[in-house]
């Protein structure tokens, strides 16, 4: 099989996740989504509960300042480095240490936009109706719909954050992504039936 990396960019509550692990499966390579974390925080030495904390949240807002408190400034090489760029980095080395690895799904973390030069690079982005997202949410994470929503909006507004601090685009705008796909319209299986179709073709 010639070396595929699969990004996926994913509205909150979409499946994501699922999609993700379906995909690596059918095709038998390795999927990586939280797994990341623990990867840099092997290689980085950075505290993996700190990782998990700044997971995918903007560094750039001041109301992210205020929630994780002030910045911690490190002496790095000939300046200083906040830990929560040093946190970003060690994100970035582990999404570019798998890709190097061979073939292999790789879900949020910007890997779409740090492997971009990437031969064999497939860039997928998952949406799916509000609807579903509040249900999914709610069974998976155990939540009344009104606390769902609320998280949602949230996730997403993050991530769209996030994005845009880190990469040079915007998130979950088409001409980022080379397939863009509804769940909501497919299901999760028949999502992960076209990426594969997409992928072979």
């Amino acid at each position: 099989m010639v070396k595929v990396i699969i990004t996926i960019g994913r509205q909150f509550g979409s499946g994501g996740r699922e999609v993700g692990r379906k995909v690596a499966s059918s095709l038998g390579i390795p999927f990586y989504d939280k797994e990341l974390l623990a990867i840099a925080a092997k290689e980085s030495g950075l505290s993996a509960q700190f990782l998990e904390d700044y997971d995918e949240k903007p560094t750039n807002s001041l109301l992210y300042s205020i929630v994780v408190g002030q910045s911690h400034m490190l002496m790095h090489g000939n300046g200083r480095i906040s830990v929560e760029q040093m946190a970003s980095k060690a994100q970035r080395d582990a999404v570019m240490s798998v890709a190097s690895k061979g073939s292999c799904v790789i879900v949020g973390r910007c890997a779409d936009y740090i492997l971009r030069e990437e031969p064999g690079l497939v860039r997928v982005f998952l949406s799916a109706s509000k609807e579903d997202r509040i249900r999914r949410i709610c069974e998976r994470d155990g939540m009344t719909e009104d606390k769902a929503r609320d998280k949602m909006r949230r996730m997403d507004k993050a991530r769209r954050s996030y994005y845009s601090f880190h990469a040079d685009g915007d998130w979950g705008e088409a001409y980022n992504y080379d397939i863009c796909i509804n769940v909501s319209r497919f299901g999760i299986d028949k999502t992960v039936e076209t990426i594969l179709q997409y992928v072979k073709a």
